[in-house]
């Protein structure tokens, strides 16, 4: 089975730069999601193995999800790397559930080596 990868961040230009890097760099298929609104319906319907995600997205905050997806323990098996701007989103998306917190701007470098720690 092909390992997946849901990217979820409303920064289009980030996203399509973290898809193709992630596509030639790791051994998995990228999707991605521009509101966090249908992103827990596309992880119960396309199962990926690491979720991406912008602690800032509007609409309904990513640590509430991270939450919701924790709280399914039993269901959904998933290693979150959540993104964050402030040292303070970082220390709520690891309350939330998140397994890591990136700060942005992002290294790539750290960035890949959490997506491949989680592939293996």
């Amino acid at each position: 089975m092909e390992n997946k990868i849901l990217i979820c961040d409303t920064n289009r230009d980030l996203v399509q730069v973290l898809k193709t890097i992630l596509c030639e760099l790791t051994p998995a298929h990228v999707l991605s999601e521009a509101t966090i609104k249908d992103v827990y319906q596309r992880i119960l319907l396309d199962r990926p193995d690491v979720l991406i995600v912008d602690l800032g997205m509007p609409n309904r905050n990513a640590d509430k999800l991270m939450q919701d997806i924790r709280h399914e323990a039993g269901k959904i098996e998933l290693h979150i790397i959540s993104l964050s701007a402030t040292a303070e989103g970082m220390r709520l998306a690891l309350a939330a559930g998140a397994d890591v917190s990136l700060a942005k701007p992002l290294d790539l470098e750290e960035l890949l080596g959490e997506v491949n720690l989680a592939l293996q």
